[in-house]
């Protein structure tokens, strides 16, 4: 459920394919919109070598447009250890590699400080989907002069080993229509096989793989051997979403080598995002209802829009609707049903982009109507996003340090007071599914300090968006009270990710990054709407 805020740009991107894909002529086209997203050059890998070895590597990824490796980037695979002795005693000695690009600014960089890009999910590959987003992020790092450096983290994307559960996918697909080898099959039976093939995908990777070494902290410890194996003395962060919480743990444990830092839809390690989801969603879309109520334009098109939300939620439940899906990566077509409960998650994920959230009431009121084209496409898009998630990574971190701390009953107990939304929670990874899969997932527990807020004096920067529907702006004021130079902005009119959402913060950015010793000029904030 819980997804990087640099989906919001990979969304808005697929969903003009989806846009595209139904318009006249359309359906003549037969080859699949995913050439651009095949891996450049050769799949070899190098051998890995002992702890901290550095190998220059090919850029297995669609490199941005007009770049060339060698001329602007540079990739590497950077060996580490899996498990860190000082970390566990019984350490098996097996190493990983991690997957890192290094980007330059037109010319030679004018500060020995990059920024390094931490992303999101947890779980969620960034170099595999740098193509669609690499200008958006190089603007704001390339235009004060620093190098930036993106990798995807232990166990996702190019690293190696990458914890995916493809089987688990698959699945999920299967079940859309609710039948399974031509039967149709309920909740109850859903969420058993859904955990049965999730155990299954635990034991493949436990194969290959220590499941209780991948977390914060020893991605936290990744960070730091990136900065030192590339010959940085000191480095900026720039994380998104769960990002922010590894950049906190960065923080935490490693503060020598950051100059700065810049936390965008913060996620404090401290709040917990399981039983606090049911409040944020709420939050977020009553806080949809007031825009539009208090918008004469809005409130006139769409009056009584809350109420007619929850009762088309209702009737789908009551009438669920067969739809014909498209893959907008693929071509490939799926039948699902429209619930209730499929409305309101895919309303959830376009709370997050602050483009495509303006198209919420129009969906919501076609909806009423029995027109779902849109909310097709985006369920569509959602389809397209699940070959970017490592299901592996995601439950070896949660399970590790966040349900770890809070248990199914208090969890149940928190929906009481939100029961429209709490059907959209059944089988989905930010909901009971998850607790019951990390009983038997064998991650470990964090020690209590994963649990803790973060102290610190490290010149902060933190960005809220006011639509977030999943890090509400009050966990980024909750996390600035205990950095001693941390600022805090919240967004108008912004879902999650504020960053790269408007002019305004990527302004305010630019300028922390030249000076962070100094809160930026907010004075911009007053003109976004």
């Amino acid at each position: 459920m819980m997804t990087i805020h640099r989906y919001a740009v990979f969304l808005s991107a697929l969903f003009a394919l989806g846009l595209a894909a139904c318009t006249p002529g359309a359906a003549a086209q037969t080859n699949p919109v995913s050439t651009a997203v095949q891996p450049a050059g050769p799949a070899i890998l190098p051998e890995p070598g002992v702890p901290g070895t550095l190998v220059p590597s090919a850029c297995r990824f669609v490199l941005p447009d007009e770049l060339v490796q060698g001329q602007g980037v540079d990739c590497y695979y950077l060996t580490v250890e899996e498990q860190r002795r000082s970390e566990d005693s019984t350490s098996t000695g097996r190493v990983i590699r991690l997957a890192v690009a290094v980007f330059r600014p037109p010319g030679e960089a004018a500060q020995p400080d990059p920024v390094i890009y931490l992303s999101g999910g947890p779980g969620v590959g960034v170099l595999e989907m740098l193509h669609w987003q690499y200008e958006a992020m190089s603007e704001p790092v390339f235009d004060v002069g620093r190098e930036l450096i993106y990798f995807d983290q232990r166990g996702i994307g190019l690293s190696q080993p990458a914890l995916d559960c493809p089987g688990y996918d698959w699945l999920v697909l299967d079940f859309l229509d609710r039948q399974i080898d031509g039967r149709e099959v309920g909740e109850e039976e859903i969420t058993e096989l859904l955990q049965a093939r999730l155990r299954d995908c635990r034991d493949e990777l436990s194969q290959v793989a220590d499941l209780t070494a991948y977390n914060s902290a020893a991605s936290a410890a990744d960070v730091d051997e990136i900065r030192k194996a590339l010959g940085y003395e000191q480095v900026n962060l720039w994380g998104g979403s769960y990002g922010t919480r590894l950049a906190l743990e960065v923080m935490r444990r490693y503060p020598y080598g950051l100059r700065s830092v810049m936390l965008d839809a913060v996620y404090p390690p401290d709040v917990d995002l399981y039983l606090e989801s049911p409040a944020n969603f709420n939050r977020a879309l009553e806080r949809l209802f007031e825009a539009c109520a208090e918008n004469p334009v809005c409130s006139e098109t769409y009056p009584d829009l809350e109420q007619v939300f929850y009762d088309t939620a209702r009737h789908l439940d009551a009438e669920p609707v067969l739809r014909e899906i498209r893959n907008p990566m693929t071509g490939e077509e799926y039948d699902a049903w429209m619930e209730g409960s499929t409305m309101l998650g895919l309303t959830f994920q376009l709370l997050y982009d602050s483009k495509l959230r303006y198209l919420l009431p129009k969906q919501i009121a076609a909806a009423s109507q029995g027109e779902y084209r849109d909310f097709d496409m985006i369920q569509g898009v959602m389809i397209a996003l699940l070959d970017y998630s490592y299901r592996g990574m995601m439950f070896s971190v949660q399970c590790h340090e966040e349900l770890a701390f809070s248990s199914i009953d208090e969890f149940r107990q928190r929906f009481a007071g939100f029961p429209e939304l709490a059907q959209m929670y059944d089988n989905a990874v930010l909901g009971e599914l998850a607790y019951r899969v990390c009983q038997e997932w064998g991650a470990g527990e964090a020690e209590a300090s994963a649990n803790q807020p973060v102290t610190s004096s490290i010149p902060t920067l933190l960005m809220s968006g006011e639509f977030d529907p999943i890090t509400p702006p009050k966990w980024g004021r909750h996390a600035a009270e205990t950095l001693e130079n941390g600022y805090f902005y919240e967004y108008p009119g912004v879902g999650h990710g504020a960053s790269l959402a408007d002019d305004c913060p990527m302004q305010m950015m630019e300028q922390f990054l030249e000076h962070p010793e100094m809160p930026p000029d907010d004075a911009c904030i007053s003109g976004m709407r």
